[in-house]
């Protein structure tokens, strides 16, 4: 991937419109930190960990729901043919974001990093989410903290986590 085509998957996905106080567009720069920080560790193409890991969500900017997945996949499809990626590369990107199938080592890193993101949240985004989308329920808080933990793939992952998991389990549970 180029810088210009780096540079252009970043507008477009800053460009859109992310709810209240910008929670997902910092979620997103914090999950592309993490999945690069994996990619480091464990291989795996650094151009589809990033490019997914900036494109996952964008389909939450027209769908805020948990379905947003393959309009995300849509539209980063028709963006990354558009700025010229590689064929090969579009459709990796593509089956990472779809959260279909987790046999790619980019799949498990993007996905890892998302549940990261949800555990290290410091921009307000985890609480909003847990107010708004899950009611406070603190039976879905939980069962939503020990899902994204569990979906961690990486062992150092997890240990980076795991302080913070802990507290939100405390204070939770």
């Amino acid at each position: 991937m180029t810088q210009d085509q780096r540079k252009q998957i970043e507008n477009y996905a800053k460009s859109l419109k992310w709810g209240p106080k910008d929670f997902y567009w910092k979620h997103t720069l914090q999950v592309r930190d993490f999945a690069l920080m994996i990619q480091k560790k464990v291989s795996g193409d650094k151009d589809i960990v990033e490019a997914a890991a900036l494109l996952h969500d964008i389909g939450k900017a027209k769908l805020l729901a948990p379905e947003h997945e393959e309009i995300s996949a849509k539209l980063a499809n028709q963006l990354l043919k558009r700025i010229g990626l590689g064929k090969d590369k579009v459709g990796k990107v593509v089956e990472c974001i779809k959260y279909e199938s987790f046999e790619s080592v980019e799949a498990k890193i993007l996905r890892s990093a998302d549940s990261m993101s949800l555990i290290m949240d410091k921009s307000g985004g985890r609480e909003w989410y847990f107010e708004i989308i899950l009611g406070n329920d603190r039976k879905r808080i939980l069962h939503e903290i020990g899902k994204s933990y569990s979906e961690i793939e990486f062992g150092f992952a997890r240990e980076f986590v795991e302080e913070t998991y802990n507290k939100l389990l405390e204070k939770y549970g």
